[in-house]
């Protein structure tokens, strides 16, 4: 489904003739930016390898738009204003293998982004790149920018054209990218392109590329904004298959196979294994959960723990031999495990491939350089990003594993890495908040007085941002905070930290308390309301609505003394809604 962004001044014929081919989103005025441009959807938008880029700041009925349509976003963060070159963050030309703009200004998630996947970065004095520009495919290109065209014409197909000829605000100065949309087979103009002087040049340009060409005689050529079209799929969670049972059969690796220590880590002591499990342990685990499950639960074996492509290939090739067995048996239905970034090649791919692995979750703790050299990762960023590329390359489903509260990180740094990591686009996501265990470098950092772990409360909020990353971009977080056991708990192996066993409900509970604050105070229900103010939610979030401990319930009555929280099965999951009624 497409889901197409226009100016709410389109003329009503494009309108007409955009609904025809997806989902129209008018994008009202914004009163950041001056008037002849408040509406252009490309100031505050943009689009990058099939994710949505939209301005924190955005006019909330482009949010609110969204939600109801269920498409996926990240949210942006750059300081936007009237004042040029301060409205230019997201005015940029993205495409599969190009960022095109003035990267003094680009916002700093497109550009990291676009760096990281080592697209051919093209600078360009011109700062409203993307209203100068028709991006007729990939690497072709129409523009009547001279700075534009020299830059790109030796990297990609460019038609120059004469500049003008285009109307925003009743004179000629508009730009024709500004008063286009390019769909897979057709480049609709908004008015009437013929009377452009090098009409049939670009007739003949977009008849080679294969494109349909559609305008409208009605009115004159007139600059919007970008129309922008965002190819929006809907994603099956397959983390949460319909009602089946889903059960995984945890083989614990230890530290096998990992080449160093960091800072953080002290895998013998978490697992309480000094030494790989042997074949006999892995086949009586597997027996021990099998015998408890029946033929309708889905279950997977996963390798936890190390970094399971990084331990001697002959163990690695028993232990994948004999949870292969299991799979063609049809005793259990998929393999899952982790490892480190920079252990995966194509040599260990065609290995896991040949056994049928279906998941790989990559170690990848944050997405920053500085947070990983100072945690002693031993990898980049750099590799983060080859050994997801090569995943895909393979068709392997991938998980993604952040930490919280490392040496160096801050909660920018940490929401920052969570955004990098919804555009890589990853089937689920766990996060860790770092904690201060016996017997590793980080617990000499901390006696040292170099490391200071966060407090519960900063941990629940740093999570919380890096968790509504996820929720918007639709990436499921399938765990927060380590799993209590006899060794995981505070006074035991953890020493220091923010160690909670329901630290999940305590991140949950937190935003639906935000959420709750917002929509009430974005609906000015006041406080001394006379009437009942429900609050109804999914009865599944019922207990993180009312919060750990009641705290939310308890907080929120202080300021509404009418206020209730009630279950109903008709509202989605992690969303809210209210009513008020009269006694």
């Amino acid at each position: 489904m497409n889901i197409i962004f226009v100016s709410e001044l389109a003329d009503k014929a494009l309108i007409d003739y955009l609904n025809t081919r997806g989902s129209v989103i008018l994008v009202p005025k914004d009163d950041r930016f001056e008037s002849r441009t408040s509406s252009h959807p490309d100031l505050v938008i943009s689009i990058i390898d099939d994710t949505l880029i939209i301005d924190e700041h955005a006019h909330s009925n482009i949010y609110k738009q969204l939600d109801v349509l269920g498409v996926p976003y990240v949210v942006g963060s750059s300081r936007l204003a009237a004042v040029y070159p301060q409205d230019i963050a997201y005015n940029a030309v993205i495409t599969k293998d190009f960022l095109i703009h003035n990267l003094d200004y680009t916002d700093s998630l497109l550009l990291m982004h676009s760096t990281d996947t080592h697209k051919n970065l093209i600078h360009v004095k011109q700062g409203y790149t993307k209203c100068s520009t028709v991006v007729v495919k990939d690497d072709t290109v129409i523009t009547a920018d001279q700075g534009i065209y020299k830059a790109a014409k030796d990297l990609m197909n460019v038609l120059i054209i004469q500049p003008g000829h285009v109307l925003l605000g009743g004179e000629e100065i508009g730009f024709l990218g500004g008063a286009s949309a390019s769909f897979d087979d057709t480049v609709v103009f908004h008015g009437d392109l013929s009377k452009h002087p090098d009409f049939l040049r670009i007739a003949t340009f977009l008849e080679e590329a294969h494109k349909n060409l559609h305008y409208f005689t009605e009115f004159p050529l007139t600059d919007i904004g970008s129309i922008l079209i965002f190819r929006h799929q809907d994603k099956i969670n397959e983390e949460n298959r319909s009602n089946q049972k889903h059960v995984n059969i945890p083989i614990f690796i230890s530290h096998e196979g990992c080449p160093n220590d960091c800072v953080f880590c002290n895998q013998r002591k978490i697992t309480a294994k000094a030494n790989a499990m042997t074949l006999p342990e892995v086949s009586e685990q597997i027996q021990t959960y099998y015998s408890t499950l029946d033929d309708k639960t889905y279950i997977e074996i996963a390798f936890f723990g190390g970094s399971f492509t990084g331990i001697d290939t002959g163990l690695q090739e028993n232990y994948l031999k004999l949870a292969y067995e299991y799979k063609k048996a049809g005793k259990i239905q998929a393999i899952r495990l982790s490892t480190r970034p920079d252990y995966i090649t194509r040599d260990i791919l065609d290995r896991l491939k040949h056994y049928e692995v279906d998941t790989i979750e990559l170690g990848v703790q944050s997405l920053e350089e500085e947070v990983l050299k100072a945690s002693n990762r031993g990898h980049l960023v750099s590799d983060v990003y080859e050994a997801v590329r090569l995943i895909r390359a393979y068709g392997f489903r991938l998980g993604i594993q952040l930490m919280v509260g490392l040496p160096e990180d801050t909660k920018e740094r940490a929401i920052l890495s969570s955004k990098l990591t919804a555009l890589l686009k990853p089937e689920f996501v766990r996060i860790y908040p770092t904690l201060v265990i016996k017997e590793t470098e980080l617990l000499e950092l901390y006696k040292q007085g170099k490391y200071q772990p966060l407090s519960l409360e900063t941990a629940v909020d740093w999570t919380k941002g890096m968790y509504q990353v996820f929720l918007t971009s639709q990436i499921p977080v399938i765990r927060m905070g380590l799993q209590p056991t006899d060794l995981i708990a505070e006074g035991k192996e953890v020493l220091y930290g923010p160690f909670h066993p329901a630290f999940r409900q305590l991140v949950e509970s937190s935003y639906f308390l935000d959420y709750v604050r917002r929509m009430l105070s974005e609906h000015r229900v006041i406080t001394d309301e006379p009437a009942v103010i429900k609050i109804l939610c999914n009865p599944k979030d019922l207990s993180q609505v009312i919060g750990h401990k009641r705290r939310n319930l308890i907080e929120l009555k202080s300021d509404y003394p009418n206020i209730m929280i009630v279950a109903d099965h008709s509202i989605k999951q992690m969303s809210l809604q209210y009513m008020l009624t009269y006694k």
